[in-house]
């Protein structure tokens, strides 16, 4: 029995590579040739082929996998775990490992649309099966984080911002303060006089918030961020001063420089798009280059970096990182999670600012390397299914998720 689930399986991942194929227009002549064979073979695989072939929900759950690695018998796990989760979270294996992505995919494309029919037509492989249920129950859950912020005036007084409505928020020298559709916008006023004032624009955990500052410049703050800024440029340089993490779409202009002060750092640029980690839990700061150039200076050294490339300020020392992933630096800022071959505990800090939880350790925790993607809008118990893969216990009291080595 056991061999006949084994030998079902593995039809299921060779046909569902050719129905990713034949979807996405790439089929060649032989391959269509066998699919045209196997579609034929019975009623049950006439009706696959056509659900397949039109199903809203196909894309949805292809558009979750991305750059897996793993083994092939991996793989067939993952495929099932995307039935049950949604989400897509694979442990790196330090053997030998290649990219099968599109394996995966090919496959997730025949047991996501099956659903619960494709469960119970693998449930004789109790193995693969067990993998994917959860092992844990989460006793309290929270909220994705949302489009939240705190703005401090000049003068010190605070506005709450969230992502409703359109309104004036207050007047700022020779700027109109507005909440534009989820976005803090300055609008010049050219019925007042500019002057020299201050804005901060905060995040707590579990928040973020887009501006829009007097330039046109464009900056995201991520979770438990900060921004110190200029309500109108009015000096030779643009100079803000950031905490946390930022997304930079800095608007050009040759004749005034935009830098950006963090921690005894200066990132200058005139325009260009870069995103700035600088949490203190990191261990270091990073910038990384998506367009333009950027110079990045701490004490006496400076670095110019080009596109793809991150400066790392460690301490005093400064290292250039070349080909970096550039998705995955700036994934949170598109409503992701993307880990690379991460620990858990790298990982944990990510989920702690987003979902306003304290993660505490008890006994060893598995230092495994973990890759995948998972959508920043699910619900915290979405996200910690990913333990169930590492076989790691935990538990929720209140907002304390203790992980248990």
């Amino acid at each position: 029995m056991a061999e006949e689930s084994y030998n079902l399986s593995n039809e299921l991942f060779e046909m569902g590579t050719l129905f990713l194929k034949y979807n996405q227009g790439e089929i060649t002549e032989e391959e269509q040739a066998i699919l045209d064979n196997w579609v034929n073979a019975s009623a049950e695989n006439k009706q696959l082929f056509a659900t397949l072939t039109n199903n809203d929900e196909l894309q949805p759950k292809l558009n979750l996998l991305h750059e897996i690695e793993g083994t092939r018998e991996d793989a067939k796990r993952w495929a099932m775990q995307l039935i049950f989760t949604g989400a897509v979270v694979t442990p790196v294996r330090r053997a030998a490992t290649y990219s099968i992505w599109k394996t995966v995919a090919a496959a997730a494309v025949v047991t996501a649309v099956l659903g619960t029919s494709a469960y119970f037509l693998l449930k004789k492989d109790t193995s693969e099966v067990a993998t994917v249920q959860p092992e844990h129950s989460v006793l309290a859950d929270a909220a994705p984080g949302a489009y939240k912020a705190q703005l401090v005036l000049d003068d010190g007084s605070t506005i709450e911002l969230d992502s409703a409505g359109n309104r004036k928020l207050a007047q700022q020298g020779n700027m109109q303060v507005m909440n534009a559709d989820g976005q803090l916008v300055y609008k010049k006023d050219a019925t007042t006089k500019a002057t020299a004032l201050f804005n901060t624009l905060k995040t707590a955990r579990g928040q973020m918030y887009p501006v829009k500052l007097s330039d046109g410049s464009a900056v995201w703050l991520n979770s438990s961020s900060s921004i110190r800024f200029p309500v109108a440029f009015t000096e030779q340089e643009r100079r803000v001063e950031i905490t946390g993490e930022a997304y930079f779409e800095v608007a050009h202009n040759d004749k005034k420089p935009f830098t950006v002060s963090v921690n005894g750092t200066e990132v200058q640029v005139v325009g260009t798009v870069f995103n700035i980690n600088s949490y203190n839990d990191e261990g270091s700061m990073r910038t990384t280059l998506l367009k333009g150039a950027v110079k990045v200076k701490k004490g006496d050294q400076q670095v110019m970096i080009k596109p793809g490339e991150q400066a790392q300020v460690l301490n005093d020392n400064i290292k250039v990182n070349k080909e970096v992933n550039i998705t995955k630096e700036v994934a949170w800022k598109n409503g992701l999670f993307y880990f690379k071959n991460e620990d858990l505990k790298t990982i944990m800090r990510q989920i702690a600012r987003w979902y306003d939880v304290d993660v505490v350790y008890e006994g060893n925790v598995s230092k495994e390397g973990i890759s995948g993607k998972i959508y920043r809008n699910t619900n915290l118990s979405e996200v910690l299914k990913l333990l169930n893969v590492l076989e790691v216990n935990f538990k929720m009291e209140g907002k304390k998720l203790i992980i248990k080595g």
